[in-house]
């Protein structure tokens, strides 16, 4: 599928989705969905989605009442129990409780029984399968950005998204100005690490990209074509693959894909996290 169809086809999907309310979650608290990643005091997020009503969160603070700033973690594609890209979860969330940030994290897989992900149902950016998964992140973004304006200690003028890989399309998507259902967002800023950057982006907030050189999965030529925006910001590491912050032990080849983790991108990237959210709480 061309790029320029792809575009057509993110506007119909995007456009008017109506989400349930947060208030909803309440009502649901006595049936909550499944959540991976060993997280618990598991909070229901409602979802637009006719086969599942609802997803799992999880809200981690750091000590004190708070309100905290927060941030809405959305994982790649993978599950969420894998040991690599689960210990970058819970390292962190620990770092971001260590600078006062709070993190609710969203599993948008368990509750499908996407036992492995959705890795293996996804292609490149021009696969007809990719897109209509990464619209459904974004549905699931906005509908936990929903909940956690009502979560206890939280700061709601100041929630920012950061996305992983399928995670981060996802988080674009959600604060895309051409998707309706982003305008009542109030998202301070997006933090996106090599995501799928579509054809047509048009962020509505500021957005920070991190993305490899190498990436063959999600190109940085795609997101550094995205110009003409203020409000993002692409940073490029040179030499640098997709996933350059899972610490796999040594690289690995998956559906097609090289991985490599690189320490010194992953520590960049972090600071450059740090201060693009301290800069957007002001």
């Amino acid at each position: 599928m061309a790029k320029r169809a792809l575009k057509t086809v993110s506007l119909a999907l995007c456009g008017g989705l109506a989400l349930p309310l947060a208030g909803a979650a309440a009502s649901m608290a006595g049936t909550l969905p499944p959540m991976g990643g060993g997280f618990t005091d598991v909070v229901t997020i409602p979802v637009d989605d006719p086969a599942t009503k609802a997803i799992a969160g999880a809200l981690i603070k750091p000590a004190g009442a708070g309100p905290f700033p927060t941030v809405v973690y959305l994982p790649g594609c993978g599950n969420n129990d894998w040991p690599a890209p689960h210990a970058m979860a819970i390292a962190t969330i620990e770092h971001l409780k260590s600078k006062g940030v709070a993190t609710f994290f969203v599993d948008s897989f368990a509750a499908r029984n996407e036992a492995d992900g959705v890795c293996g149902a996804m292609g490149n950016l021009d696969d007809p399968k990719t897109l209509p998964l990464v619209t459904r992140d974004s549905n699931d973004a906005l509908a936990a950005l929903r909940v956690a304006k009502t979560l206890p200690g939280v700061d709601t003028k100041h929630i920012f998204l950061m996305g992983y890989s399928y995670g981060g399309g996802g988080s674009l998507m959600a604060i895309d100005k051409k998707n309706s259902a982003s305008h009542d967002a109030n998202v301070a800023g997006v933090v996106a690490y090599y995501p799928f950057c579509y054809d047509g982006v048009d962020p509505s907030v500021p957005v920070l990209v991190m993305v490899g050189e190498k990436d063959d999965w999600t190109p940085a030529a795609n997101c550094q074509a995205v110009t003409g925006k203020a409000v993002f910001e692409v940073v490029v590491y040179p030499g640098v693959t997709h996933a350059f912050t899972l610490n796999f032990g040594k690289p690995v080849d998956y559906l097609g894909h090289h991985l490599v983790y690189d320490d010194g991108a992953t520590q960049d990237a972090q600071q450059r996290a740090d201060a693009f959210i301290s800069a957007h709480m002001k």
